[in-house]
C-alpha cells in the first residue's frame, strides 16, 4: 500500500469513516452488544460467545484472502502469523474490531504472498553481522508489508476500509506525529523510527540527512514494482546501507569535533548534522494505493525545533511507536486475557450457544439473553446422566475430567434431580397420556374428497367427453379435498425456582404428554424451551425439537433438566423472537405458543410494571408480526396479584389460572380441542 497523505484538502471527504464499523454489514448485530470490550460487564460465557464470533468472522476473512483453511486462534499477548496459523491476541472490543479485521488480513496476505524461505536465509546468513541482519530484517519486514497491502489493495478492494483502519490506528495518530517531531537525531532508532512513520500524512523526508534517498529507495508509491520477498530484500539492503553510512559520517563528525573543539564552525556544522537539521532537495509524493493522482508534497521544515513533550505525551509517544514496530515485525502485543476466558472459550467451540440483546429500553443497558440450543446433545446428556448417576468415589479420574468438561457443554440448569424416581414417575405418565391424546387426534390424519360431476367448469370428465359436440357443455367435474392444516406448537415454561415441587413435576408430565401425541401425527410438530438465568444473563434452552429429535431424547433431556433460577419472561421472549426460533403461522400451518409459569417477570434489574410491559409487547409483537395464537397457564389462583399481571401480559381470554399443578393436563384437552377445529 502506497503512502496515505489526505491533508491535501482540508474539506475533502474522508476515505474511511473513523467511527463507522464496516464490518457491520455482515457480522451479527448482536456482536456488537453492550460496554466497549467482551471483557467488560457479562459472565464469561457471554464474552466467550463474543470472542468466538469475532474470531469466526475473522477466519472467514482469512480463509478467502489466503485461500487457505489457515485457523484463527485466539490467544496470548501477540498476534503473528506462523506460516500455519494466524493468532490474534484476545483484547478485541467492538470498536477495534475492524481495525484487528484488517490485521487478520494483514496476516493471511504474509501466508498468501510472502516467501518464507528468503527471511529463513537472511538469519542463517553468516556473511553478515547479526545486527546487521537483526536491521535489516525490520526494513525487509516493512517493506514487505508494504508490497502486499498494495496487492490486496488492487486485488480486493473490498478490503480497503479495513486496512485503512488499520493504519489509521497505528500509524497516523498524534503520537506518531509526535515522535516524527522528536526521532530527529542521526541514530538507528531515528532512522527506523521515521521510516515506520513514512506512513503518516505529515511525514518530512527533511527530518534526517538521507531521508529523502531512503523514501525512494522504498518508493512506497511504486511499490507493484517488487515482484516478490526477494526484491524486498535487496530494498532493505540498500536502506540499511544508506542508514549506516549518515550514521558513520555523523559519528566520525562528532569524533571529529572532539577531537578539534577550537573548530566553532566545524562544530555548529556538526550538530546541525546530528539534529537532521539539513535542507532536503525534494519530498514524497503521496498516493493511495492506487497511484499518484491524490498525493501531494510531504511534510513541514526540516529545521523546525521539536515541541516539548509533557511526560504523559512522552509515554504515548512511545507506546505508539512500540506498537508500530511490533506490527512491522509481525508480533502485535495486546492485553492478555483471563485463563478462565480463554479456557471458557475452548469449552464453548463446539457448543451450540448463541445469545441476543434483549430489552434494550431498561435503562439504556438491556440484557444479554443467551441461547442454548440442545436438541443435539443427546449422547452428552446420557453420559452426564449415566456419570452423576454414580457415586462421587466410584467415579474414576477419567469419568470426573470428563464430567467437567461434559458440563461445561450443557445448559447450567441440567443435573441430576434429587427427586430422580418421581421424575422418571411424571416422564412415564406423561407418556401414557400422550399415547392416549394422541389416538385423539389421529383424525388429522384423515382426508375426505367429494366430487362433482357434470359441471361447466373444471376438468374434464372422461367419462362424460363423449358428449362433448351434441351440445352438451357439462362435461367437467370437480374434486375437493378436505383435510387439516399442518400445525406447530412451541412449549415453553419457566423453570425459576419457584417452580420446584409439583408444578415443576406436572409440567414434565405435560411436556412428555405433548412429545408423545406429537410423534405420533403427521404434520403435527413440537418445540420446548425452558426460560431460566445464568449469573446475569437471561437463558432459553431449547431442549426438544419433534423434526430432529426422537422420544428417548426428551426422556433423557427432561430427565436432566431443572428449576433453580429467576422469571425473565418478556426477555426471552424476546430472545425467541429475535432469532427467528419461533415458527410462524402460514397459509400451509397453524402455530401456537403454550405458556407455563407461576409469577411475573422478576430478575436483576428487569421486574415491577417495566417488566411487566415489556412482556406484553413481546406477546403483541409475536402475534402482529408472526400471526401465533396464544395461551397462557398460570401455576396459582386467579385472586393472586400475580395473575392479574399474568391476564395484562397475555390477555384475558388467553390467560387460565391453575390452582392445582396436578390438573396441568388440561393444557393438553386444550390443545386437543384447537388442533381439531377446523
Amino acid at each position: 500500500m502506497a503512502i496515505i497523505f489526505d491533508n491535501k484538502s482540508k474539506n475533502k471527504k474522508a476515505k474511511v469513516a473513523s467511527n463507522h464499523m464496516y464490518s457491520g454489514f455482515w457480522l451479527d448485530k448482536d456482536a456488537w452488544s453492550l460496554g466497549d470490550s467482551f471483557a467488560g460487564r457479562g459472565s464469561n460465557v457471554i464474552k466467550a460467545l463474543k470472542l468466538r464470533k469475532y474470531q469466526r468472522g475473522i477466519a472467514n476473512f482469512v480463509k478467502i484472502l489466503s485461500e487457505k483453511d489457515v485457523p484463527v486462534i485466539f490467544k496470548g499477548t501477540t498476534s503473528y502469523t506462523d506460516n500455519e496459523h494466524v493468532v490474534i491476541a484476545t483484547d478485541i472490543s467492538d470498536k477495534n474490531f475492524d481495525v484487528y479485521a484488517g490485521l487478520a488480513l494483514h496476516e493471511a496476505s504474509h501466508l498468501k504472498y510472502t516467501d518464507f524461505e528468503v527471511l529463513k536465509q537472511l538469519v542463517c546468513d553468516q556473511d553478515q553481522s547479526p545486527s546487521r541482519i537483526q536491521t535489516v530484517k525490520e526494513i525487509l519486514n516493512y517493506v514487505e508489508d508494504r508490497r502486499i497491502d498494495n496487492l490486496v489493495f488492487k486485488s480486493s478492494p473490498g478490503y480497503k476500509a479495513y486496512y485503512h483502519k488499520l493504519y489509521d490506528h497505528y500509524f497516523r495518530t498524534p503520537d506518531m506525529l509526535n515522535m516524527l517531531q522528536q526521532y530527529r537525531n542521526i541514530t538507528w532508532d531515528s532512522y527506523m523510527a521515521q521510516m515506520i512513520g513514512m506512513l503518516h500524512p505529515k511525514f518530512n523526508v527533511n527530518a534526517l540527512p538521507g531521508l529523502l534517498e531512503i523514501a525512494q529507495l522504498i518508493d512506497i508509491n511504486n511499490i507493484d514494482r517488487l515482484k516478490n520477498t526477494a526484491d524486498a530484500l535487496e530494498v532493505a539492503q540498500l536502506v540499511y546501507d544508506v542508514m549506516q553510512r549518515h550514521i558513520e559520517a555523523a559519528q566520525q563528525a562528532s569524533m571529529d569535533n572532539l577531537l578539534s573543539p577550537s573548530k566553532e564552525e566545524n562544530s555548529e556544522e556538526s550538530q546541525d548534522s546530528i539534529k537532521g537539521g539539513g535542507k532536503g532537495e525534494g519530498q514524497e509524493e503521496g498516493g493511495d494505493g492506487e497511484g499518484k493522482e491524490e498525493g501531494e508534497e510531504g511534510g513541514e521544515e526540516g529545521g523546525e525545533e521539536p515541541t516539548q513533550l509533557t511526560p504523559l505525551q512522552q509515554r504515548a509517544m512511545n507506546e505508539a511507536l512500540r506498537e508500530a514496530r511490533s506490527l512491522v515485525n509481525g508480533e502485535v502485543s495486546k492485553k492478555q486475557a483471563a485463563h478462565s476466558l480463554v479456557r471458557k472459550l475452548s469449552d464453548i467451540t463446539d457448543v451450540p450457544l448463541d445469545y441476543s440483546v434483549v430489552g434494550t429500553e431498561f435503562k439504556g443497558k438491556g440484557f444479554e439473553c443467551l441461547i442454548h440450543d440442545a436438541t443435539g446433545q443427546s449422547a452428552d446428556i446420557a453420559e452426564v446422566l449415566h456419570i452423576e448417576s454414580m457415586s462421587y468415589i466410584d467415579r474414576t479420574p477419567e469419568q470426573r475430567d470428563r464430567l467437567y468438561h461434559l458440563r461445561n457443554k450443557l445448559p447450567n440448569s441440567f443435573c441430576i434431580s434429587d427427586r430422580k424416581s418421581r421424575i422418571d414417575t411424571m416422564i412415564l405418565e406423561g407418556f401414557q397420556l400422550g399415547a392416549n391424546l394422541g389416538r385423539k387426534l389421529l383424525t388429522r390424519r384423515e382426508e375426505r374428497s367429494l366430487e362433482q360431476n357434470r359441471l361447466r367448469t373444471g376438468r374434464i370428465d372422461a367419462k362424460r367427453i363423449a358428449h362433448a359436440g351434441y351440445g352438451i357443455e357439462n362435461i367437467f367435474n370437480q374434486i375437493h379435498i378436505d383435510k387439516y392444516k399442518k400445525a406447530n406448537i412451541h412449549l415453553t415454561i419457566d423453570a425459576s425456582g419457584s417452580m420446584s415441587g409439583d408444578r415443576w413435576d406436572n409440567s414434565i408430565k405435560l411436556a412428555a404428554a405433548l412429545g408423545k401425541a406429537v410423534s405420533m401425527i403427521d404434520g403435527l410438530e413440537l418445540q420446548i424451551s425452558l426460560r431460566g438465568t445464568d449469573g446475569n444473563s437471561p437463558v432459553v434452552t431449547i431442549i426438544y425439537d419433534s423434526r430432529r429429535n426422537k422420544l428417548q431424547h426428551l426422556n433423557l433431556v427432561l430427565k436432566a433438566s431443572t428449576c433453580n433460577s429467576m422469571t425473565p419472561e418478556g426477555l426471552c421472549l424476546e430472545a425467541l423472537l429475535n432469532k427467528k426460533i419461533l415458527i410462524p403461522t402460514t397459509a400451509e400451518c397453524d402455530s401456537y405458543l403454550i405458556n407455563v409459569c407461576d409469577g411475573e417477570p422478576g430478575h436483576q434489574g428487569y421486574y415491577g410494571e417495566e417488566a411487566v410491559r415489556h412482556t406484553a409487547k413481546q406477546v403483541k409483537r409475536m402475534n402482529s408480526e408472526l400471526n401465533i395464537k396464544h395461551i397462557g397457564y398460570f401455576f396459582g389462583s386467579s385472586t393472586m396479584g400475580s395473575y392479574q399481571k399474568f391476564q395484562r401480559m397475555y390477555g384475558t381470554k388467553q390467560s387460565i389460572a391453575i390452582p392445582n399443578a396436578s390438573n396441568a393436563m388440561q393444557i393438553a384437552d386444550h390443545m386437543n380441542k384447537q388442533l381439531m377445529s377446523k
